[in-house]
């Protein structure tokens, strides 16, 4: 099969896992307990793929540094559980999906700012595993999104020129990100950022269904 692409760069939440609402319970859980109000689950929402660290700061701005480390401390517990990784779910057609792109014969790797071994429990619950060839944490980076080093440490892997190479994303982050690895980007409407914002960066392709990345590959269609 012709394709545009060798390496596919893919985002976790609000990508591949529809996971908002979780994630933004568990922030506005952690933030309460703690003693401090909810923040509004959109303020919330349009952090998440951002370092943790800044995600609470945006929900809870009079954080002071060492109770905002304790507050991610707490997060992080929370969410490398058991418990809560069983309660990810993917997007329609991600499964069929990453099944045909790895069949056409493109490494696919995970670049979220999860930390690596929870995302790859993540992978392994939705069962996606045996479709990823790597997966690249928050934690495994020095510079989070959207720093262009997790797009660099993939291509350095899969010793691929960044012109063979796509970012796919659903907030301005990974679009950013992308753009600064001078990689193509794909963004994704359905997620936590809306699609005027993503728009507005100038993507180099938009998606309205993760189903249509097949084409954004195989240059079957234009978006």
């Amino acid at each position: 099969m012709q394709r545009r692409f060798d390496l596919v760069v893919l985002d976790l939440d609000g990508t591949l896992v529809d996971s908002e609402a979780l994630l933004v319970g568990l922030v506005n859980t952690v933030l309460t307990q703690g003693g401090f109000p909810s923040a509004a689950p959109q303020t919330v929402a349009t952090a998440i793929g951002l370092p943790l660290e800044e995600v609470f700061r945006r929900a809870a701005p009079c954080l002071e540094a060492e109770t905002l480390q304790l507050l991610c401390t707490r997060y992080r517990t929370h969410a490398d559980s058991d418990a809560f990784v069983r309660q990810f779910r993917l997007y329609p057609d991600v499964t069929e999906t990453l099944v045909a792109l790895r069949d056409a014969g493109l490494r696919l790797v995970v670049g979220t700012s999860k930390g690596r071994a929870t995302t790859l429990d993540i992978v392994r619950h939705c069962a996606i595993d045996g479709t990823i060839d790597d997966v690249i944490g928050g934690d495994c980076v020095a510079r989070g999104k959207p720093h262009p080093e997790m797009v660099q440490q993939a291509l350095r892997t899969f010793a691929t020129d960044a012109s063979r190479a796509l970012m796919v994303g659903d907030t301005a982050f990974d679009i950013e990100m992308g753009q600064a690895a001078g990689v193509a980007t794909c963004a994704v409407t359905y997620g936590m950022h809306p699609r005027a914002a993503l728009q507005a960066l100038q993507p180099d392709f938009m998606i309205d269904r993760f189903g249509e990345l097949h084409q954004v590959v195989t240059g079957a269609s234009e978006h």
